[in-house]
């Protein structure tokens, strides 16, 4: 296969809101959606994707040219005492891995459990790759996951799912 199953995504907007009480409202209207995402699940807005980190905290994922009117606006709807808005922008890299045995790859070198049944499109979780600490977001039902990687741990990362990429190819003939 000449296509590779593992690709940059190139640079992102990655802003982290923390809000709590009526802020919550206020942010999910601010996105143009009902409600903030669930528990380890991430939703689309016009802004981007708002991925679940934990209680009360999200991640805003978007295009870098609306990173700054998105933080305002984020701000704006946060307010001064529920909660607070910080771009992280700089701080992951993303990846994607895509192709049917790209769960396969995962893993082997990511504990969680990624079966269709328990970790769908639509869902994210923080959890290890090859020891290194990630944010995991199923895309689709391709499947293609969207890895959020501290840039001081990349390449570490990738040069395991290379060999997960290469392990799969050995046993199956595709990625």
């Amino acid at each position: 296969m000449d296509e590779s199953p593992l690709v940059p995504t190139g640079p992102r907007s990655q802003i982290n809101v923390r809000a709590r009480g009526p802020a919550v409202a206020r942010v999910a209207a601010r996105l143009s959606i009902p409600a903030l995402s669930a528990p380890n699940r991430f939703v689309a807005t016009p802004l981007g994707d708002c991925l679940w980190l934990g209680p009360e905290e999200w991640l805003l994922v978007g295009p870098p040219s609306s990173r700054a009117e998105t933080l305002d606006a984020l701000e704006r709807a946060v307010g001064p005492e529920d909660g607070g808005v910080v771009d992280l922008s700089s701080s992951r890299v993303l990846f994607e891995l895509q192709g049917p045995k790209a769960r396969d790859v995962l893993a082997s070198c990511c504990a969680l459990d990624l079966h269709p049944r328990v970790f769908a499109p639509g869902q994210c979780a923080q959890t290890l790759v090859a020891k290194a600490p990630v944010l995991l977001s199923q895309v689709d039902e391709a499947p293609t996951y969207r890895l959020f990687v501290r840039p001081s741990l990349a390449a570490y990362v990738v040069s395991w799912l290379v060999d997960g990429i290469e392990g799969v190819r050995a046993e199956s003939g595709q990625v």
